[in-house]
């Protein structure tokens, strides 16, 4: 790393630790509050990404990545994506920050275009849903019954959509992509030279990232404690109050733009079990307020690490046409509730 690129970490990290000393002191914001809410989060999401970006790098170069690609290349050269692009969607069944690093790393190393970056970025998506389907599965289940798998089954089936759209997306826009034969490949170093050329370039990538990325955290942060998502929150629900959604229903949208999944499906099952609403009814309002409350939901939690993964306009684009095509695939589904099922 240059002496200038330390001069500026250093000076980004004393202006976040005033800002933040500010918020204790003038702000009244304990600082075990602080810690849980803001530290613990960044420290976990940091390592997320750091891990991430070490191993795809550490693939790279050991001339791996064509090896474990191919575990989903056959689906992916549908929509004329190279195997960077298919070791990405590999690694989201199991970390989504860790594929994008990778997706990202692949880019700047110019072995995949910007089309190509987008149109991967976006069918991530379908393997994250699978790395977060048990914790949400028992979750869902145990409040509102079998209405949950159906309510799953919604949100795989706009999955679905989007990661088939994308694809055909690919196939269009992308040249076709002709693998290399594993004969032909370079055989890696040894293992002590890739982890020499892994360092500085792990170095230099992850500087870019965390000086994006925990000044955009602090700001979200401080703006969650300010208010702002609150008063959000409010006027969103004081305009549904108007809205010919029934008044019970209400309570659960409430819950689902405060970014609180417990509260939302312990409402749905509270007003399935006094049969206050229908279970069509009951799904109709998660599958709605899954949809208002997920660009909420993307700005809270997500903006920070889009931003610095992938830059702040790339980011910013992707979080965009990821929170349109996700709107937009699970129209169909709310409008078929609509007629069939009110």
């Amino acid at each position: 790393m240059s002496r200038q690129k330390l001069y500026w970490a250093l000076a980004m990290a004393v202006l976040v630790a005033v800002i933040l000393a500010g918020a204790v002191f003038w702000g009244q914001i304990p600082i075990g509050r602080l810690y849980v809410r803001l530290v613990k989060p960044i420290l976990r999401l940091s390592l997320a990404i750091g891990a991430g970006l070490l191993v795809g790098i550490f693939i790279e170069n050991a001339n791996l990545t064509a090896r474990l690609g191919r575990v989903f290349a056959p689906l992916l050269r549908f929509g004329h994506l190279k195997e960077p692009s298919a070791l990405a969607f590999t690694t989201a069944f199991f970390s989504a920050a860790a594929a994008s690093t990778m997706l990202m790393s692949a880019y700047q190393d110019e072995k995949i275009s910007r089309r190509e970056l987008v149109i991967t970025a976006l069918t991530l998506t379908f393997p994250a849903f699978f790395a977060h389907l048990p914790s949400i599965f028992f979750i869902i289940t145990p409040l509102v019954g079998v209405l949950g798998i159906y309510y799953l089954g919604i949100l795989l089936g706009g999955d679905i959509l989007r990661t088939s759209a994308y694809l055909l997306a690919g196939r269009l826009t992308l040249p076709p992509y002709q693998p290399v034969p594993l004969e032909s490949e370079a055989r890696p170093s040894s293992w002590k030279e890739v982890w020499h050329a892994t360092w500085p370039k792990f170095f230099t990538r992850i500087y870019s990232i965390l000086v994006i990325t925990i000044p955009v955290f602090v700001a979200v942060f401080l703006a969650q404690e300010g208010g702002l998502f609150a008063w959000l929150k409010g006027h969103l629900a004081v305009l549904l109050k108007d809205s010919p959604i029934p008044v019970e229903a209400v309570t659960i949208l409430v819950f689902s733009l405060a970014a609180e999944a417990a509260g939302m499906f312990a409402a749905a099952g509270a007003l399935l079990a006094s049969e206050a609403l229908s279970p069509a009814a009951v799904l109709f309002t998660l599958v709605l307020g899954t949809i208002i409350s997920s660009p909420m939901r993307a700005v809270r939690h997500q903006m920070p690490f889009y931003l610095g993964v992938y830059t702040p306009k790339l980011g910013l684009r992707l979080m965009i046409l990821s929170q349109l095509f996700r709107t937009l695939s699970l129209l169909p589904f709310l409008g078929l509730i609509y007629l069939w099922g009110l």
